[in-house]
């Protein structure tokens, strides 16, 4: 029998990961199987599992595959790197966060929505996908990030916290993942007349942020 090449396996994996997205395009991730990726891509039933054991795998590559698209993580580490202070880092931030919101809503922020509900209803299912996500990780890295800054603001005298920095990080925290579900339920399951402005709100954030943080309002911009 001949030796199936690697780059053979790659083509195949990718056709599977295509086939996939074109689902989840029309069809949740929480309602995805196994047969609906055959017969997207065209394969046998027997087939596919050559690949991929079970349709939880497809979907965490899938995810892994659009998040490797957008450098996240790469971002995060060049607005640090650029920033004069903790200040403008942690502006910086939120306001990339905004922006990456607004541009993905329809697929990372959609995915990570439909995870959410997915793993809500098959508990079990929790650590083979959430932990294999490399979008998770570039979420809790920014998370980690603001709090970093906020600490070494803190330190430099930059700030003076009203409030635990723990809670103000929290507080972050939340608003975020409440901003992301209203852009994916309006943007697109179209639920709720009002339109949203993720870049807006996450300047509202900004200057909430910056209140708890004890930053005088002649200082933000």
């Amino acid at each position: 029998m001949p030796k199936v090449s690697e780059a053979y396996i790659e083509k195949k994996k990718q056709g599977i990961l295509d086939a996939a997205f074109r689902v989840f395009q029309h069809k949740p991730l929480y309602e995805m199987t196994m047969l609906d990726v055959v017969k997207e891509a065209g394969l046998s039933r027997g087939g596919i599992y050559k690949y991929y054991d079970n349709v939880d795998q497809v979907i965490v590559a899938m995810t892994n595959q659009v998040t490797a698209q957008n450098n996240m993580i790469q971002t995060i580490d060049q607005i640090l790197a650029n920033a004069n202070d903790s200040k403008e880092a942690i502006e910086e931030l939120l306001l990339f966060l905004g922006k990456y919101i607004q541009d993905h809503v329809n697929t990372i922020g959609k995915i990570q929505f439909e995870l959410t509900v997915l793993v809500a209803n098959h508990p079990e299912k929790a650590a083979s996908i959430m932990n294999n996500l490399t979008e998770q990780e570039a979420g809790q890295y920014l998370i980690q990030c603001l709090f970093q800054q906020m600490m070494q603001g803190s330190e430099d005298a930059e700030f003076e916290p009203r409030f635990p920095l723990e809670e103000v990080v929290a507080f972050v925290g939340t608003y975020i993942d409440g901003l992301l579900r209203n852009a994916v339920l309006i943007r697109c399951y179209k639920a709720g007349a009002n339109e949203l402005d993720e870049v807006r709100n996450m300047q509202l954030l900004t200057e909430t942020v910056f209140y708890m943080l004890g930053v005088e309002e002649k200082k933000a911009k």
